[in-house]
């Protein structure tokens, strides 16, 4: 994993973002949108060297690529109106987020 990289803070930010049995509010989930969608940022671009490096016809590069199709869309997405879809977003971004980091690893 790249030295740039800090896993362990990436994976408390994940684990603060789907690991709780309330509903954070709207400047908590703000928060941690924010700082989800950076680290992706920062990790998409790693994950997609490294893919560009394998052979295309092996079960890690496609899912690599699904990983990478995903986290494009899930960038696209916002958080929506209310508090539980802002939560269900940060979710997600969550869950790509610790897929891409397990790809980097």
């Amino acid at each position: 994993m790249p030295d740039l990289i800090d896993a362990g803070h990436i994976h408390r930010i994940i684990d603060r973002a789907v690991t709780t049995d309330v509903l954070p509010t709207h400047a908590d989930l703000k928060a941690l949108e924010a700082e989800l969608r950076q680290h992706i940022r920062d990790l998409m671009p790693v994950v997609d060297a490294q893919t560009v490096a394998m052979s295309p016809t092996t079960k890690d590069w496609a899912m690599r690529r699904f990983t990478l199709a995903r986290a494009r869309a899930v960038l696209l997405d916002g958080p929506g109106a209310g508090l539980r879809s802002a939560a269900e977003h940060v979710d997600s971004l969550a869950h790509i987020c610790r897929a891409l980091l397990d790809h980097c690893g």
